[in-house]
């Protein structure tokens, strides 16, 4: 490679380690309104009435899902049941997605660059489209499966703070004289949120069968993972059986959930500030690289 085109693609690679931290570190933080409008959003309500397109790409996934859905990818596939349960979509669907993105991943590459082929606006061989459909095939699922995580594990973290509100209005109508049973079902219908609405439906289901409500909390704690809300109700479950002030019982147990989630955000402030030195320690070899390389070539 000649010297020129080496200080250009160093160049090149310079700005592009310099964009990405300016972006990344000038991120604008989000306004209170924003994040009260965030706190108080209705939520994604279940629905029978949705649109018809959508009606089909699911049934169509659904379909793919359960031909694809042999012994071995149930297995497979078994952990990802409750992230999927918490945004709404069922395991057959999600696999579905996955293998009828795959295989766009392998065909539209190979089809661009075959039509480009034959324009004549390009001249490749047959090894790099085949390369770009392989590696399409495979990143396009796995880009799907990251971003349906990534959506689970932030509705995750949504309802940890919703399940902070609810230990609240348990604590205060507890403090209000209200019976346990009673605080458990008020304030459930406080809030809209997709915990309150699970806690509603479990209620509802559980107050059939002549049960308490409590086993309400553990079951919608299984459903979604939330360790804390299973943690209260064998608190509030201990606390009814031993005679034990429920109230202060649950207060406390908000006020750790409360440190928890305060620790759990500066240690994620931490973990974003670190990921700020590789690219400055990047941009400064790159720097260096670019002074010293002409001193090189003096001879």
């Amino acid at each position: 490679m000649r010297s020129t085109g080496f200080i250009l693609l160093t160049s090149l690679a310079a700005c592009l380690a310099i964009w990405l931290i300016v972006s990344g570190w000038r991120q604008p933080r989000p306004s209170l309104d924003h994040a009260m409008r965030h706190l108080h959003r209705s939520g994604s309500r279940r629905s029978d009435t949705q649109p018809s397109s959508q009606s089909a790409a699911t049934a169509l996934a659904d379909r793919v899902g359960r031909s694809a859905d042999v012994a071995s990818v149930q297995s497979w596939t078994a952990g990802w049941a409750q992230p999927l349960r918490i945004v709404g979509r069922t395991s057959e669907v999600h696999i579905g997605i996955l293998v009828i993105a795959a295989l766009a991943g392998l065909i539209v590459p190979a089809l661009l660059l075959g039509i480009a082929h034959a324009l004549g606006l390009i001249s490749l061989g047959v090894f790099i489209p085949a390369g770009l459909s392989l590696a399409m095939a495979a990143l396009v699922p796995f880009a799907i499966h990251s971003d349906t995580i990534a959506r689970s594990a932030e509705i995750r973290i949504d309802l940890r703070y919703q399940l902070g509100a609810y230990l609240d209005m348990v604590t205060m109508l507890l403090a209000g004289n209200s019976g346990y049973e009673g605080a458990l079902d008020q304030a459930a219908r406080a809030g809209d949120g997709m915990l309150f609405r699970e806690l509603r439906r479990r209620m509802r289901e559980v107050g059939t069968t002549g049960h308490s409500l409590v086993g309400a909390l553990s079951l919608v704690g299984a459903d979604f993972g939330v360790v804390e809300l299973e943690q209260v109700a064998a608190t509030a479950t201990l606390s009814a059986a031993e005679g034990a002030p429920v109230a202060r019982s649950l207060a406390a147990k908000c006020s750790t959930l409360r440190s928890t989630l305060a620790a759990e955000q500066e240690a994620d402030a931490r973990v974003r500030n670190d990921k700020v030195t590789p690219p400055l320690v990047g941009m400064a070899l790159l720097f260096m690289a670019l002074i010293i390389y002409p001193a090189l070539n003096l001879n």
